[in-house]
């Protein structure tokens, strides 16, 4: 109704004005006898005028293009009539008026500074407390997009975009995430596993916002914040904690050195043990080996003195022995002969050997 009013005044000030103008020119021109010919064709024209615009205007508004990723919702005399698809879409004009929403997916985002933030709608963090009274500062994004079919419902219930984003999804979200966290404690959240709290943000948010014609697509838990003091509290313990690790770890290290040394130790005792006997037996073998090569050696000089012996036992015969006796007498009698005291040579000693006599022949 505005721009019908607002398009009617608009041609209604250029038709006067291009009457106006007419009228000067020709009163200009003092014809006279003909002002009110003159005053007819200036009002005219001004009629014209002030149609064409109108009509131009009511052309213009009487179609409108809704882009991709957008849907158009149509409200009559501020009622919801329906909805434009993306295209070129004929309306009534000045009467009809469109709402557009994006259809394509659509961010809110809470972080320390929005100002800087990337996303479409940016908002503060959330803060909360744990389950054993941990204050807390949460970083979390919302990826949504507004189901086409249910723009109409949008528009009734909710209002524009914005309203929509700050009556559904920042007010569920900031609830949901404030009161689910409450659930969880400290060390569950600062251990940084916290897929079964985004998981359960996720399992309220995402049919709260189908109820009201929005279908989330992602939500993530960035960051969670402790404060100062419980920071340096954890770090505190996690210190202490690797510590005693270290103090175990070594105490392990020296156990293990121990065993080490007595394994060491043992083996080298079984070195020298084994290398003793080895000494031994050595020498008890070498002691065998020289007994049975001395052993060998008087029995081979034992056989060989036997040889000998049974060699120069043979040779001994009694014309040998007679004449080893000569060889060795010095032709002197003994001095002084007594009864059962003088050499007693046999008589044949003195005699020469027999001359072999020739055999007979038969």
């Amino acid at each position: 109704m505005g721009q019908l009013i607002s398009s009617i005044i608009l041609a209604l000030i250029l038709g006067g004005g291009v009457a106006a103008l007419l009228g000067g020119l020709f009163a200009a021109r003092g014809r006279r006898g003909g002002e009110g010919v003159g005053a007819r064709t200036a009002f005219l024209s001004g009629l014209l005028v002030a149609l064409a615009v109108f009509g131009g205007l009511a052309l213009v508004d009487s179609y409108t293009q809704v882009e991709y990723g957008t849907v158009a919702v149509v409200t009559q005399f501020g009622r919801v009539v329906g909805t434009f698809r993306p295209g070129l879409n004929w309306k009534i004009p000045f009467i009809q008026d469109t709402i557009t929403y994006r259809t394509q997916e659509i961010t809110y985002e809470t972080s320390e500074n929005p100002a800087q933030s990337q996303a479409d709608y940016p908002d503060i963090e959330a803060d909360t407390a744990t389950s054993d009274g941990q204050q807390i500062r949460v970083r979390y994004t919302i990826r949504f997009r507004i189901q086409p079919e249910r723009a109409a419902d949008i528009a009734q219930n909710l209002g524009t975009e914005e309203r929509a984003v700050e009556k559904v999804v920042k007010a569920e979200s900031r609830s949901l995430v404030r009161n689910t966290l409450k659930r969880f404690t400290a060390s569950q959240l600062y251990s940084g596993d916290v897929e079964e709290a985004q998981q359960a943000i996720a399992n309220l948010l995402g049919p709260e916002l189908t109820k009201n014609g929005l279908e989330m697509t992602f939500f993530g838990l960035r960051s969670i914040i402790f404060t100062e003091a419980y920071r340096q509290a954890v770090e505190n313990k996690q210190i202490e904690a690797e510590n005693i690790i270290t103090k175990q770890y070594l105490a392990k290290q020296a156990e293990f050195e121990k065993q080490r040394r007595i394994t060491e130790a043992q083996a080298e005792a079984e070195a020298e043990r084994v290398r003793r006997i080895g000494i031994a037996q050595g020498d008890a073998e070498a002691i065998k080996v020289r007994a049975q090569a001395q052993a060998e050696a008087i029995r081979i000089q034992a056989e060989a003195q036997a040889e000998a012996n049974r060699k120069i036992a043979a040779s001994l015969t009694p014309e040998m022995i007679s004449w080893q006796a000569i060889q060795s007498w010095n032709g002197q009698l003994p001095p002084v002969l007594g009864a059962g005291t003088g050499l007693i040579l046999p008589g044949s000693f003195f005699q020469p050997s027999p001359t072999p006599q020739p055999t007979p022949t038969p």
